[in-house]
């Protein structure tokens, strides 16, 4: 198993509130005069991110990494709504996609004032958006949560699981103690011992 998010903190809310919150972010930037910038993966996450804002009638500009994915997508099929190539001409008053890795591409400097926000899992974390330098942080993965990871177990009900990547070996841990065979891969398992030993009489 993948268990990216395998500790219990790492509770995803429901998508359609997730949304209406990036919706409501990009509205109110835009309502103050400001440019929103969504961080998010170039492939996968960004093309999620048109799709969901499709329904917005938000006008979309994306980062020419993302575009060059988002064609590919197209060449095999997948429809968009209409978006637009960030670049020096770039009007005010779209919200912008780009990759985290972008978040200060000079192209951005004409748009100013930027407000942006990280597209990712990891957002239920409160340091995450310090982490990125962001106005705000939205918990939408493609990734398991820790209840759908458990419900995984539970419907499947194998008689031994791996674990690998994020937190793996606590995963398998919690696993142990629901009495489910559980290894992570690649890294130790911190086994447990009971607690209290039995009452020594002189």
């Amino acid at each position: 198993m993948e268990t990216t998010f395998g500790r219990p903190e790492y509770c995803f809310p429901p998508r359609p509130e997730v949304w209406d919150a990036v919706v409501w972010f990009c509205r109110e930037t835009l309502r103050g005069g400001g440019t929103p910038v969504l961080l998010g993966y170039s492939l996968g996450k960004s093309q999620e991110l048109l799709l969901g804002l499709a329904a917005s009638g938000l006008r979309v500009a994306v980062h020419p990494q993302i575009q060059k994915l988002t064609v590919e997508y197209e060449n095999l099929g997948r429809a968009f709504p209409p978006y637009e190539l960030l670049d020096a001409h770039t009007p005010r008053g779209c919200v912008v996609l780009c990759p985290p890795s972008a978040a200060r591409s000079p192209w951005l400097h004409r748009l100013e004032p930027v407000r942006s926000a990280v597209i990712t899992g990891w957002a239920i974390d409160p340091r995450c958006r310090y982490r990125y330098g962001v106005e705000a942080a939205f918990p939408l993965s493609d990734h398991a949560d820790f209840p759908d990871l458990l419900r995984m177990v539970e419907q499947v009900a194998p008689r031994q699981v791996f674990t690998c990547h994020g937190f793996a070996a606590d995963f398998a841990a919690t696993l142990r103690e629901r009495g489910v065979a559980a290894w992570a891969l690649g890294e130790a398992d911190q086994l447990t011992l009971p607690l209290g030993w039995p009452e020594v009489r002189a």
